[in-house]
C-alpha cells in the first residue's frame, strides 16, 4: 500500500515534542484541520482545510495540483478526478483507495473523500507523483513540498548554425546567436516573468515579446517589449498593456498594436498604435487614435503599406474588415451580417486569424461567433478575394489558429487544418485549397491528427505537417506529449503524404521551419508536454542532430502547443552561385539560376548599378552570380531569392588553382594516423564523424554521430582536421568524415578505406582485449 506519512500514534508524537521542543507534550489528534502546506516556501491558500486522517495528511486536490502546474477534471456523474501532469496522469474516484498512475492500478492507506464540495486526497502521493519532494515536520505539523528546478537551456551542438534563435525555457526567454562558434544561451527575462515570443523584425535585429507578471491566477496583463538580437538594451515599448498580439511590419522595424487598460476586466483602448524601432528608442504614432474602434485583429499586407483590420459588431455597426493605409486612407473589405448586439441571438461577432496571401489578392480569416465557448469547438473559415470585392469563399469549419494557416510562397494555395471539436488532438486534417477556382484537396489519414502546416521554399515542392497519433480525449491522455509519435510529413502533389523525421513513439515533432535555400529542415522533438529540444536535420535525408535542448513552454489552447516556444531567423549571407541563367515568366518575367543544387530567383541588390542589364545581356549563358540569399517573401517563389550585386560570365570549367576565391568546398581525403583521424580539404566551416552500425536493416536516420573534427591547421584554404580516436571498439561496419560550407550546406563525404566491424577496429587500434 501507498504511504503518504508513516502512521504516527499520538503519544509517540508527545514524546517527540517534549524531547525536541520540551515545551508541551501534547500532539494534534487524528481529524486536526488546518495543516499548513508550504509550495517552494510559499503557503498554499487552502479553501477547504488539509486534515490528518490515520497519520496521513488529505488536502483539496485542485489547489495542490494547480500549484504543482498539473489540470484537474472533475466528472460529477463518475465521481472522478483526473489530474494531469507533464510526465503524469492520476485517476481517482471519490470514497474509494483505488488510484490510477498511469495505467497501473495502486491502492491509497487512505481513501479518497470529500469535504465542503472539495475532493481531498493523500498530500504525499499526490505530490510525489507529480514530480514533487515532499518532507513533513514532526514539530510544527507542516508540508513543504519543493517544485525541482527546471533545467536549464544548453547548447548541445558547438559548431556554427546558420541561424539566429529565440526560444523560451520555463517561461524565460533566451537568445542564441547560431553562427558564433560555441555562444550560449542569452537570458532576456527573469524568472518571477513569463514572456511570449511574438517574432523578429524583417532585418532581424530585434525581437519582440509580450512579458506577464507571474501570477497563478493567469491574469497578469501581457506587456510589449523589445530587445536587440546579442539580447542587450530590452526595452518596454508602451507603458500599457497590449491588446492583442502585437505584429512586425515586413518591410521595416515598425510594429503594429492596440492597447488596454492595466485593470482587471475587458477595457480596450480602442486604438491602433505603430512603433517605430530605432537604435535611439521608440517613435510611437497613432493609426487610430484612443476611443476611436475596437480592433479585434489586424495583419500588415504584404508591402508593409497598410493593415487590414477587423471591427466587430457594435449596435451601430455589423461587423467589417477594413484597409488602413499608412498615410490615413481607409477602404472597406469585408461588411457582414447586420447591426445590433442582442443577447439571445447567436451571429457572427468579429473575424479574427487575419492573414495574407503573399501576393496580396486574398486574405484569410475565421469568422468568431458572439459565444465564446461556441467558437471554441469551430468557426467557419473563409478566404476573401480582392480581385472579386464582395467574395468569400468558405471552406468549413476549422479551429481560429493563425499558425494553423499557410499560404504557398506564390499566393495561389492555402494549406490550412480542418475539422470541429476544441481538442487539437482529435479530429483535425490538412486541406489544400487551390485559388481562384476554390478546388480542395484532403489529406486526411485515418488515426492520424495534423497542425501547423508549412510551405516548402517553391510551391511545387509540398507543404510540411506535424501528423501523429490521434488522441479522442485529453482526459485518456498518457504522460509525456499530448500526441504520440509525432512527426514532420511532407504532403505532395497528388493528396499523399509521407514522414520525413523519424523518433522514439513517446516523442513529438513540432514547429517546423525551413532554411531559405530549402536545404535543412528544422524542428522541435518534444519528450513531454512542456520540454523539448531543437533538431536540425537536412531536407533530402539524413540524421537528425540535436542543437539546443531544454526549451519549453505550454501546451497551449487544448493542446495546440501554443503560443509558439521558438523563432528561427536565418541571417542573409553572401554567397556565390554558378548555373544557367534563364528568364523565368511565372507572376512576372524575372532572372532564375539553375545550379546543381537547385533554384535561385535572381533580383538585383538595391544600389547595384547595371546588374539588371548584366542579367538581360547574358541570359542563356553559364554565369557565376555574387549576392546575398535572403528571407524575403518572393511571390515567384521557384527557388530562394537571391540579391545580386555582380554578373559575370563563365566561359568553362575553370581547374582549381591555389587562388582561395576559386576553391570550391570539399573533402579530399580522410585517412587513420593514430591517434587521430585525418581528414583533408578545404573551405570547410565543419567536418562531422559519423558511425554505420551494426546489423541489418540499417538506414541513414540509424547513423551515430561520433563528433565533430578539429581544425588544426590552413594554409591558402586547404585544410587539416583531424578527430582524436575512440578508445573503445567501435561497433560500426564503416566510419565516414562529412564536411560542410560556410552557409552550413553538406560539402562532401568520404569514408574511411576500411570496413567492417573487425577490419575497422583493427586498423584504429581499438579492438578490446
Amino acid at each position: 500500500m501507498l504511504q503518504l506519512l508513516k502512521p504516527v500514534k499520538p503519544l509517540t508524537l508527545a514524546v517527540l515534542f517534549c524531547l525536541l521542543a520540551g515545551l508541551f507534550p501534547g500532539v494534534a489528534p487524528a481529524g486536526t484541520e488546518g495543516i499548513p502546506i508550504f509550495v517552494n516556501g510559499q503557503e498554499l491558500n487552502l479553501d477547504e482545510p488539509a486534515i490528518i486522517q490515520d497519520g496521513h495528511v488529505l488536502a483539496p486536490v485542485r489547489a495542490l495540483a494547480e500549484a504543482l502546474q498539473a489540470t484537474v477534471t472533475w466528472n460529477e456523474g463518475t465521481r472522478e478526478v483526473i489530474i494531469t501532469g507533464p510526465q503524469m496522469t492520476l485517476k481517482m474516484v471519490a470514497g474509494s483507495r483505488d488510484v490510477y498512475r498511469n495505467k497501473e492500478r495502486l491502492s491509497l492507506a487512505v481513501p479518497v473523500q470529500i469535504r465542503n464540495g472539495r475532493v481531498l486526497a493523500p498530500v504525499r502521493f499526490l505530490a510525489e507523483s507529480l514530480g514533487a519532494e515532499v518532507s513533513w515536520n514532526a514539530i510544527t505539523l507542516t508540508i513543504a513540498i519543493t517544485i525541482p528546478s527546471p533545467p536549464v537551456a544548453e547548447r548541445v551542438y558547438a559548431a556554427p548554425i546558420p541561424a539566429r534563435l529565440a526560444f523560451t525555457s520555463g517561461g524565460i526567454l533566451y537568445l542564441l546567436e547560431g553562427s558564433q562558434d560555441g555562444a550560449a544561451p542569452v537570458q532576456v527575462t527573469k524568472e518571477d516573468t513569463v514572456a511570449t515570443i511574438l517574432g523578429w523584425s524583417h532585418d532581424g535585429r530585434w525581437l519582440a515579446y509580450l512579458l506577464r507578471e507571474k501570477q497563478e491566477d493567469e491574469a497578469a496583463r501581457p506587456y510589449l517589449w523589445v530587445v536587440r538580437a546579442d539580447g542587450s538594451d530590452a526595452l518596454q515599448v508602451d507603458p500599457r498593456p497590449v491588446l492583442v498580439d502585437a505584429a512586425w511590419s515586413p518591410v521595416a522595424n515598425i510594429l503594429a498594436y492596440s492597447t488596454q487598460g492595466p485593470g482587471g476586466g475587458y477595457a480596450p483602448d480602442m486604438n491602433l498604435k505603430l512603433a517605430a524601432i530605432k537604435d535611439d528608442g521608440v517613435q510611437i504614432t497613432a493609426l487610430l487614435p484612443d476611443g476611436s474602434e475596437v480592433v479585434e485583429d489586424f495583419a500588415w499586407t504584404p508591402d508593409g503599406q497598410a493593415l487590414a483590420v477587423s471591427l466587430p459588431r457594435t449596435e451601430d455597426q455589423p461587423l467589417r474588415i477594413d484597409r488602413l493605409t499608412l498615410a490615413g486612407g481607409r477602404h472597406n473589405l469585408l461588411t457582414l451580417g447586420e447591426a445590433g448586439t442582442a443577447v439571445d441571438e447567436i451571429y457572427f461577432s468579429y473575424a479574427t486569424g487575419l492573414t495574407w496571401s503573399p501576393n496580396g489578392r486574398y486574405l484569410a480569416y475565421y469568422l468568431h461567433f458572439n459565444a465564446a465557448s461556441l467558437s471554441a469547438d469551430g468557426v467557419p473559415f473563409e478566404v476573401l478575394d480582392l480581385d472579386n470585392p464582395g467574395r468569400s469563399l468558405n471552406l468549413g469549419t476549422c479551429l481560429p489558429n493563425r499558425r494553423w494557416l499557410a499560404w504557398s510562397p506564390d499566393g495561389n494555395k492555402l494549406a490550412f487544418i480542418h475539422g470541429s471539436g476544441r481538442e487539437a488532438t482529435t479530429n483535425k486534417h490538412l486541406g489544400i485549397v487551390t485559388l481562384p477556382e476554390g478546388q480542395i484537396d484532403y489529406y486526411d489519414q485515418p488515426g492520424l491528427v495534423d497542425s501547423q502546416p508549412l510551405w516548402l521554399p517553391a510551391p511545387d515542392d509540398g507543404v510540411l505537417i506535424c501528423r501523429g497519433l490521434e488522441t479522442t480525449s485529453r482526459e485518456n491522455q498518457q504522460p509525456g506529449v499530448l500526441v504520440r509519435h509525432q512527426r514532420i510529413w511532407l504532403a505532395e502533389n497528388g493528396g499523399q503524404a509521407r514522414p520525413l523525421t523519424t523518433g522514439d513513439p513517446g516523442t513529438a515533432d513540432y514547429y517546423p521551419s525551413v532554411s531559405p535555400d530549402g536545404r535543412d529542415l528544422y524542428f522541435l522533438r518534444l519528450e513531454s508536454t512542456n520540454s523539448c529540444s531543437l533538431y536540425r536535420q537536412p531536407l533530402d535525408g539524413g540524421p537528425a542532430v540535436e542543437l539546443v535542448r531544454n526549451l519549453g513552454g505550454t501546451a497551449g489552447y487544448y493542446g495546440n502547443y501554443y503560443p509558439a516556444w521558438i523563432s528561427i531567423y536565418y541571417p542573409a549571407k553572401k554567397i556565390k552561385a554558378t548555373g544557367k541563367l534563364v528568364v523565368g515568366n511565372v507572376e512576372g518575367c524575372h532572372f532564375e539560376l539553375e545550379t546543381g543544387e537547385g533554384r535561385l530567383v535572381l533580383l538585383p541588390e538595391e544600389g547595384s548599378t547595371g546588374v539588371a542589364k548584366d542579367l538581360e545581356k547574358y541570359a542563356g549563358q553559364v554565369v557565376m552570380v555574387i549576392g546575398t540569399l535572403t528571407n524575403e517573401p518572393n511571390i515567384y517563389m521557384r527557388g530562394a531569392i537571391m540579391r545580386v550585386n555582380s554578373v559575370m560570365p563563365v566561359q568553362s570549367p575553370t581547374p582549381a588553382n591555389n587562388n582561395e576565391e576559386n576553391l570550391v568546398a570539399g573533402i579530399d581525403s580522410f585517412t587513420i594516423a593514430p591517434p587521430d583521424l585525418v581528414i583533408k580539404g578545404k573551405k570547410l566551416a565543419r567536418v562531422e564523424i559519423w558511425a554505420v552500425p551494426t546489423g541489418t536493416g540499417v538506414t541513414e536516420k540509424d547513423y551515430t554521430l561520433l563528433g565533430q573534427a578539429t581544425k588544426q591547421v590552413e594554409t591558402g584554404g586547404q585544410q587539416v582536421w583531424t578527430f582524436t580516436i575512440p578508445r573503445t571498439t567501435i561497433m560500426a561496419t564503416e566510419i565516414f568524415a562529412r564536411g560542410y560550407n560556410e552557409q552550413g550546406r553538406e560539402a562532401g563525404r568520404i569514408s574511411l578505406p576500411v570496413t567492417g566491424v573487425t577490419a575497422l577496429n583493427e586498423a584504429l587500434g581499438t579492438m578490446d582485449n
